[in-house]
């Protein structure tokens, strides 16, 4: 039986695993990708991101949805002037993944300004393939 170079071996190992997408990084990205949508005033993405029964409780204890957050996006500029995001950790359990981090965000909500540094929490579930933030959950960070 003729046997595989080592090196050829190598090569195919580490291509099969190269066109895999790390959900790691995927979510990372997606994280990142958010933010920057407040920011282009994006609608389109968030739309996309988040799912349609997504809620969420910001650091002043108030329930957010999806319809509340998509109509942050009908004035005539994006809802946020920053948006940082740094995530810590994402951790997978199967079709879900959680992901904490801290973010800082100015900008305009519900007619007031607004400048907070948070602790938060996103929590992914793969639906139909593709990741979608379910619940989210910030706490202010003084």
């Amino acid at each position: 039986m003729p046997r595989t170079p080592l090196v050829l071996a190598f090569l195919l190992a580490a291509g099969g695993q190269a066109s895999r997408p790390d959900p790691l990084a995927q979510l990372r990205e997606m994280e990142k990708n958010l933010a920057a949508a407040y920011l282009r005033g994006d609608r389109a993405l968030v739309d996309g991101l988040l799912a349609d029964d997504w809620t969420s409780t910001d650091y002043l204890g108030r329930t957010w949805t999806k319809a509340r957050v998509m109509a942050m996006f009908d004035g005539p500029r994006p809802p946020m002037t920053r948006a940082e995001i740094d995530v810590d950790h994402v951790r997978l359990l199967g079709d879900v993944a959680v992901v904490t981090g801290r973010s800082v965000s100015e900008g305009r909500v519900d007619g007031k300004d607004v400048s907070v540094t948070q602790r938060y929490t996103d929590v992914y579930v793969k639906r139909n393939g593709r990741w979608q933030v379910v619940a989210s959950q910030g706490t202010e960070v003084k």
